[in-house]
């Protein structure tokens, strides 16, 4: 990584001269933009990247590779034109895994590389790491990006996992799942994966085995209520991974049901979607898909989502 001393640009250029590169037009057109704003210092990563701090904490917990990482953003061009943004006032944080590819554009990944709890950043991100490869139109491809991040939380998976069984059992509960008389026929069987199922409707006759073609409907929706999915007569083969179409939490609850049963099937997020992505502006998001760089499901489902699938398995 290179700091600079923002100034005068040759000044910049024989301070960083030992250890690094040649400078680009947009290197040049970034250490502009800093001097103007009078900022006294940034650092340039090796990516291309500049960051500086607006707010710092040195005992905030550091953003490490895998951390679950919670975020405000403002996003801007150079010339002080907000894109998007998404603050306290536009509801909860935004919920993204750092280091694993699940974050558009890359420049925020890289980025909150560097950054600890409690913090608020400028990151500038050159189009190579924003959104060179968006083609819609949306944002200008050749944008030089600048992205004010607060870091609000800092976690690891594990204590995600665990806020999450915690909000599906309140969920069960809310929902009155385990009442028998107001919600026949079982109460809710509960897995070691996290996974609970609740049969509405008892069917008869054989599970499904792998390599058996089965025939259902469904409506899916988060611990909310909020519906973001539906199918009628959607027809796969059970276990197939050519190419996989389910994920585990709703292939192992359609295991589990014989012909003309209803259940509901709770499925937590590590046996979902996991991480998802975040995709900044989500805007965006069915832009992405459709130029591929993005997988579909990214559209319906944030990260770390829960989904309860109201599923009926026909003959």
């Amino acid at each position: 990584m290179r700091k600079f001393c923002v100034g005068a640009l040759f000044i910049i250029v024989i301070a960083c001269s030992k250890d690094d590169v040649a400078l680009t037009d947009i290197d040049n057109t970034i250490i502009t933009w800093l001097e103007t704003m009078n900022v006294d210092s940034a650092t340039a990563d090796a990516s291309g990247l500049y960051y500086y701090a607006t707010v710092e904490n040195p005992t905030g917990i550091v953003v490490t590779a895998e951390s679950v990482v919670s975020i405000y953003y403002t996003l801007s061009d150079l010339g002080g034109n907000v894109i998007a943004s998404h603050q306290r006032s536009d509801g909860d944080s935004l919920v993204l895994k750092q280091g694993v590819s699940a974050v558009y554009p890359v420049g925020l990944d890289v980025g909150l590389a560097f950054m600890r709890e409690g913090e608020t950043f400028n990151i500038i991100i050159p189009p190579t790491l924003g959104y060179q490869d968006l083609t819609s139109g949306a944002i200008d491809p050749n944008t030089i990006s600048l992205l004010e991040v607060e870091v609000v939380r800092v976690q690891n998976e594990v204590s995600v996992y665990a806020q999450e069984t915690i909000d599906i059992t309140n969920y069960i509960a809310s929902e009155n799942l385990n009442d028998t008389v107001a919600n026949p026929l079982n109460s809710v069987q509960s897995f070691a994966s996290g996974v609970a199922y609740k049969r509405i409707r008892k069917g008869f006759g054989p599970l499904a085995v792998n390599g058996e073609t089965v025939i259902l409907s469904y409506t899916a929706s988060f611990l909310s209520n909020t519906i973001f999915d539906s199918k009628g007569n959607f027809q796969f083969i059970l276990g197939s991974d050519e190419p996989r179409l389910l994920i585990p939490g709703f292939e192992f609850g359609i295991s589990m049901m014989a012909p003309n049963e209803r259940a509901l099937i709770i499925v937590p997020s590590s046996q979902g979607y996991r991480e998802s992505a975040l995709v900044v502006p989500r805007s965006i998001t069915a832009d992405l898909i459709d130029d591929d760089i993005i997988p579909d499901y990214v559209l319906r489902v944030p990260p770390y989502s829960a989904m309860v699938f109201d599923i009926t398995r026909f003959d």
